[in-house]
């Protein structure tokens, strides 16, 4: 569902209102409440009597009104998982818009976006700033000339698993609009725990291609978002924009870590690894890593939880001599935005936000995620993911 890099990443370090013409029957709408989109509708759909009256079964109204709605919830979703494979189908050029939420303050830029054989080129302004960025279906390459070197990175995807995204959120047509002169669907992703809209797409009705795509944190905050403000197709793209300058170093950061298991975890690493006992609702582990964070070079135990569209990390490792005699327990919690390059400090968790800290407990807001850093009786436990405070709490506290 990344259709193009996303806004975070481009903008550093890289909204239009949504017109809602024509809403979908209520019918066809998910229960929060409801794995099966189709059972609250059942449920409220078979007090009306129109179909009694006229003698038809119960047993066929049922099984009408389920085949009826499981069917639209299945297209739904195949026009959402056709959006990222849209954009590779075809060359084209246009221009686009995008806003990313960064350090809390709101980044803007316009880019240049061109594509042909499955690979797309964008070329981002930002005042006086200028950068580029490929994506060549796998990886994000950042071209960085002033050093002769190009970044590339794991290109995201919108579904981590989209069979676990079917099952914990739910899709709807919520109206049309008109994008970039073209007729698209709005469609919804929500929890189907309850919860705010997790993306919004404008899909071209001909062919699902994304015009413009938003994603909101669990607090419903808008993070990122892309438009296309033109667009035209079947053109001519020379292959060359594509490639990496010849003599440019290329420096990879792979995301093929290898994956353990809990109890391989434990073996590798000569610490008993805990799982936690409390999960947000829809949260299956992915896999266990090895980790090296800080200034320390502490080896970390990160065990990956995703319930589809989010990822949820949950850190840990063996407290140390000198952490000893600090205290332990919940504590007192903190919020605070992150200083230094890139807005997170340096400090014994590197790369997590946090400074050195006495405090049993601290939370630090990311504008995309939150990370909780907790030292409990035996261990320091991380927790980072796209959670509410209470949820990173209770995840962190569960392990002790």
């Amino acid at each position: 569902m990344n259709a193009t890099p996303s806004a975070e990443q481009a903008l550093s370090r890289p909204q239009a209102t949504p017109a809602s013409v024509r809403r979908e029957p209520k019918s066809c709408q998910a229960s929060p409440k409801q794995h099966t989109p189709a059972l609250e509708y059942v449920r409220q759909e078979l007090a009306p009597a129109p179909c009694r009256a006229h003698g038809v079964a119960p047993a066929l109204v049922i099984l009408l009104l389920l085949s009826t709605c499981l069917a639209h919830a299945e297209s739904a979703w195949q026009s959402v998982w056709n959006s990222e494979a849209a954009l590779r189908r075809t060359s084209f050029q246009g221009q686009a818009r995008t806003q990313a939420l960064i350090e809390g303050h709101e980044r803007n830029a316009t880019a240049a976006v061109r594509a042909a054989n499955g690979q797309i080129r964008l070329d981002y302004q930002a005042g006086e700033r200028r950068w580029s960025v490929i994506d060549d279906g796998r990886r994000l390459i950042r071209l960085q000339p002033s050093k002769r070197s190009a970044l590339a990175l794991p290109r995201p995807r919108l579904a981590i698993d989209q069979t676990l995204a079917e099952r914990n959120y739910a899709v709807r047509v919520a109206g049309e609009a008109q994008i970039a002169g073209r007729p698209t669907r709005e469609f919804e992703i929500a929890p189907r725990s309850r919860g705010p809209v997790a993306w919004r797409l404008w899909l071209d009705r001909d062919n699902d291609f994304p015009l413009k795509r938003e994603r909101y944190n669990v607090e419903g905050r808008l993070i990122s978002g892309t438009e296309f403000t033109s667009l035209e197709s079947g053109v001519q793209v020379p292959s060359d924009i594509f490639a990496i300058p010849a003599g440019w170093k290329i420096v990879e950061e792979d995301g093929g870590e290898k994956s353990y298991s809990v109890s391989e975890l434990t073996r590798q690493l000569g610490f008993e690894v805990v799982v936690p006992r409390y999960l947000p609702p829809g949260y299956l582990l992915q896999g266990g890593y090895i980790q090296v964070r800080g200034r320390r070079r502490h080896t970390v135990a990160e065990l990956r939880y995703t319930d589809g569209l989010r990822l949820l990390s949950v850190n840990q490792r063996p407290v140390g001599r000198e952490e000893a005699g600090a205290g332990h327990g919940r504590g007192r919690e903190r919020g605070g935005r992150s200083r230094g390059r890139g807005g997170r400090r340096e400090g014994e968790e590197g790369g997590f936000g946090f400074g050195p800290s006495r405090e049993p407990m601290t939370v630090v807001e990311r504008d995309s995620e939150k990370a909780l850093r907790y030292r409990g009786k035996n261990r320091v436990v991380v927790v980072v993911g796209d959670l509410t405070k209470d949820q990173l709490v209770r995840v962190a506290s569960s392990l002790d």
